[in-house]
């Protein structure tokens, strides 16, 4: 039963009455005639009421409107740090340049961007958790059509058989029973935990409406931001449940000497199961504030045209001593820069190129490849190892390999690595080595990955090789124009951008590896370039050169 709501007036004056409104402005409850006061007073006439029971709906929706630090409320927004101020935070907010009126910044909130983008990203969680529940429900009937199917198998050949096979039926029924019960346990559970991050994103989602329909504009805003944290780390955690998914095939194999060998066999067949990987996805709903600009899906229809300069950062240094060997652009935003020349040191900035800190790493670091917003992974030439970096906590998870690691990438649940007297060597995040491509790796440090393909480069003889995952070679490119490619990464398209040292420029090369063309070359503002990045989320290029100590971002420009 619901708590009753006092008036707070009333109640000031030892007065016991039952609220019959409730303000959002003021957070308290009136009774019928204390509202007639509360809505002629000047200051408050513009206040929002609501009725006690619309209240009570939204009441533990967790939304401060208070200052944790000051117990003061609310009255500024920084638009600098995306927080709110009460006003004796101001002081620490002196520099910035974007102090506004809380009031100011949340009107019209319930038609925010932001908040139009938290429904759609839970209403998009929700179709695929609904969507992943469904795959799973699926997979299990066809698990039961596949152990059917084999005790068909089964029970057929036993007819062929004479009395003397009955215990050899019975264990491998048996074994049958126990390794689908531990495969169909395994399916359980990933649909149990697939429930409850339904269930979580369902309870947001019902939270969100009912602060969009009852809730101050205040409220909405603050309220936002709060659920939309909640319903990222809730998306996270049900990327790594799919990326850990397992399918299971059950199969038998049935002795070839038991139609013969009646009396010698001591088997009537292998249960065994094949393993792999779900090919789901989550696809992602792309989460962003009002103020921020949406870029739609480019699809494969769409070319890059061009790039057009957008920021260019001066890297910090201790001394003289640099030599980008590797970066990456963020989720948020931020970039990482790894410095070859140092040891330990993969520096970070934010989105506006100011320093953030030195991300502490074992050795020189080399390359870099992306495993998720909280994850990176970076080899060190000349060393057997790779290092998985985790941004939030600093921890590091360490690979040792058998021979020297090069360049990197990742793609669904793999890292690719190219691996000195090898070739292409592809591990899961344990360190499992899961296949070894044979190629001619003496001259070959870049690699990268995307869809269905592996590319990679020869320096020396001015070559970028496309490949299929299983090792067939796709196409090869070579002209004059690339000239000791340094490094490469992939448009949505499957386009490649690709960077030269020595010829200086930044080239695109088109899918089916026929076609190139030159988007940046040398004037004065461009100087030799080492290391590229490309953010499908973002369209934005990251090109770094250690002359001039400087990392460009370019924004893509698609036709």
């Amino acid at each position: 039963m619901s708590t009753k709501i006092l008036c707070g007036p009333c109640g000031y004056e030892d007065n016991i009455k039952h609220a019959k409104k409730w303000c959002t402005n003021c957070e308290e409850g009136f009774c019928e005639d204390c509202e007639k006061v509360h809505r002629s007073t000047k200051m408050s006439r513009n206040h929002t009421l609501i009725s006690v029971s619309d209240y009570q709906k939204i009441k533990d929706v967790a939304i401060s409107q208070t200052c944790v630090g000051h117990g003061k409320r609310y009255e500024l927004y920084c638009s600098v740090h995306d927080k709110p101020l009460c006003i004796d935070c101001v002081d620490k907010h002196k520099n910035c340049s974007q102090l506004v009126s809380l009031d100011e910044v949340a009107a019209n909130a319930k038609q925010s961007s932001a908040l139009a983008d938290l429904e759609d990203t839970i209403n998009g969680a929700l179709l695929n958790v609904g969507k992943f529940i469904k795959n799973q429900e699926t997979k299990d009937k066809e698990f039961d059509k596949q152990e059917s199917l084999i005790k068909t198998t089964i029970q057929k050949t036993r007819e062929k058989l004479n009395q003397h096979l009955d215990l050899l039926e019975q264990k491998l029924i048996q074994d049958l029973s126990t390794k689908t019960f531990n495969c169909k346990s395994a399916y359980g559970k990933m649909l149990n935990q697939l429930n409850l991050a339904n269930q979580k994103l369902s309870q947001l989602k019902e939270e969100t409406e009912t602060m969009k329909e009852m809730a101050s504009d205040i409220q909405v805003f603050l309220g936002t931001r709060e659920i939309d944290k909640t319903v990222s780390d809730e998306i996270q955690s049900i990327k790594c449940i799919i990326n850990n998914t397992k399918y299971f095939e059950i199969n038998m194999e049935i002795d070839s000497s038991i139609t013969s060998l009646l009396n010698c066999v001591n088997r009537l067949g292998i249960i065994s199961v094949e393993e792999r990987y779900s090919e789901l996805e989550f696809q992602d709903v792309k989460l962003d504030q009002a103020q921020k600009q949406i870029y739609a899906s480019t699809g494969n229809g769409h070319r890059v045209v061009d790039v057009k300069l957008q920021q260019r950062i001066n890297i910090k240094r201790t001394g003289m001593n640099i030599l980008v060997s590797g970066c990456l652009i963020l989720p948020s935003g931020n970039i990482l820069i790894a410095n070859f020349l140092r040891d330990n040191e993969i520096i970070e900035y934010d989105g506006k190129g100011q320093y953030v800190r030195y991300v502490s790493c074992s050795g020189k670091p080399y390359y870099l490849t992306l495993i998720d917003p909280d994850r990176f992974a970076v080899t060190y030439l000349g060393m057997s190892k790779i290092d998985i970096i985790h941004l939030r906590n600093t921890q590091v998870h360490k690979i040792t390999t058998k021979n020297e690691c090069r360049g990197i990438s990742y793609q669904d649940g793999l890292l690719f690595v190219v691996m000195a007297e090898i070739g292409i060597v592809l591990l899961d995040l344990s360190g499992k080595i899961i296949d070894t491509l044979a190629i001619d790796s003496q001259r070959v440090y870049t690699i990268t990955t995307a869809h269905d393909r592996i590319y990679y480069t020869k320096e020396k003889e001015n070559t970028i090789n496309c490949m299929s995952l299983t090792g067939q070679e796709i196409w090869v490119h070579q002209n004059k124009s690339i000239t000791w490619p340094r490094c490469i990464s992939v448009a949505d398209n499957k386009d490649l951008f690709i960077i030269c040292y020595k010829s200086n420029n930044l080239s695109i090369i088109n899918q089916n590896g026929q076609e190139s063309k030159i988007l940046l070359k040398e004037t004065g503002d461009w100087i030799k370039p080492r290391a590229l990045y490309y953010s499908n989320d973002r369209k934005e290029l990251l090109i770094c050169s250690d002359e001039g100590w400087t990392a460009t971002v370019y924004k893509v420009i698609l036709g």
